[in-house]
């Protein structure tokens, strides 16, 4: 009765949005501890390095200190009681939850593999840019500045023709324009190059563009004998088809840059990233740093083959943002390094909770 009679207190200060109960059976984690430690530690390095005395979730502002204690006091649950009957227990009665989101859209994110190369040759022609030096960002817009004139900054069309000298500003070159566009949406990937080295592309800027989805275009463009199905559907028809894939691209205007990191793969908060530990949301409403609960529907790869769908019933860590999650009702699952067949059964759209959660 107390937890219930906390629960309504936080949903009448919580103007702006109904809340509704966290699952029935009350919250609980499907994850394995060891993930959840990793995610807990990144995220309370990230919190006293970053940001200001208080995190906003929707209309409300939580004190920095307070999420803070509430990452140190689930550390130690975890460490003494995951997967216990006490853990949960301590789930509901130490901590308050605020469940913002009853039907969030939910889908999934990963950090591509890249076949890369240091240097151009017919192995590897597709540059990856970093960002232009000419590039600057005034009143949430940006501007190409040249000859002394603020310039509109270029599409992903005008990039693609050759607007810069891709020479000198690219940091490295890979083999598959397909997978550098999605890791361009991701945000990030991991370079594997000949010699058996590994580094990691940072988000490191954009044109200002907003992000356009060709999917719809492809759906519209391609004849129905001819359509890609699925997740996987789409990537496979634009590499089989690199005109097509090229004439697709130049309609969404959006073009990140990269830089080159030996650290782990990072959201655009600039935190590291942890495989189901970490999700992305609209920073207009919920601030980086923030722990969540999340349940929803998840496809899942039998050892048979078949694909069967469970829920997902899990602590996150708030920690990264995307030019597609828009509103408060997205969330976006990060689910690790590794090529997208390896990491996903299928694609991940699927309705759940959303909910966030502190010290009492």
């Amino acid at each position: 009765m107390k937890s219930k009679l906390a629960f309504m207190i936080l949903w009448c200060a919580f103007v702006g949005w109904p809340a509704w109960s966290i699952a029935q059976n009350g919250p609980a984690d499907d994850g394995d501890p060891r993930s959840l430690l990793l995610a807990l530690d990144r995220q309370e390095r990230y919190l006293q390095a970053h940001g200001g005395a208080t995190l906003q979730v929707g209309a409300r502002r939580i004190p920095k200190t307070r999420i803070v204690a509430t990452i140190r006091e689930l550390r130690r649950w975890t460490l003494s009681s995951f997967g216990t009957p006490e853990f949960e227990q301590a789930l509901a009665s130490r901590f308050e939850f605020l469940t913002v989101s009853s039907g969030a859209l939910f889908t999934a994110y990963h950090t591509p593999l890249l076949a890369a190369g240091s240097e151009s040759n017919p192995d590897f022609p597709v540059p990856i840019l970093g960002r232009p030096a000419d590039l600057a960002e005034k009143g949430g817009k940006v501007y190409r500045r040249q000859g002394g004139q603020q310039l509109p900054a270029p599409t992903r069309a005008q990039i693609m023709d050759g607007c810069y000298d891709v020479k000198k500003l690219a940091i490295a070159w890979t083999n598959d324009p397909v997978e550098l566009y999605y890791a361009q949406i991701q945000g990030g990937a991991l370079l594997t190059y000949p010699d058996g080295r590994r580094r990691t592309l940072l988000f490191a800027g954009t044109n200002g563009y907003g992000y356009v989805s060709i999917e719809p275009e492809i759906t519209n463009q391609v004849a129905a004998d001819k359509r890609p199905g699925g997740y996987f559907g789409i990537r496979d028809y634009l590499r089989r088809n690199p005109a097509a894939a090229d004439r697709f691209f130049r309609l969404n205007p959006r073009y990140i840059f990269f830089k080159l990191s030996d650290e782990p793969p990072m959201g655009m908060a600039g935190m590291s990233l942890t495989a189901k530990r970490s999700i992305a949301t609209d920073k207009r409403f919920y601030h980086a740093g923030l722990l969540a609960y999340v349940t929803y529907p998840e496809p899942s790869r039998q050892p048979d083959g078949s694909i069967v769908t469970r829920t997902v019933r899990r602590i996150v860590c708030d920690a990264d943002s995307g030019a597609a999650i828009k509103g408060p009702d997205r969330v976006d699952v990060y689910f690790g390094e590794g090529s997208a067949t390896d990491l996903f059964a299928s694609g991940l759209k699927a309705k759940g909770t959303l909910s966030y959660f502190w010290l009492r």
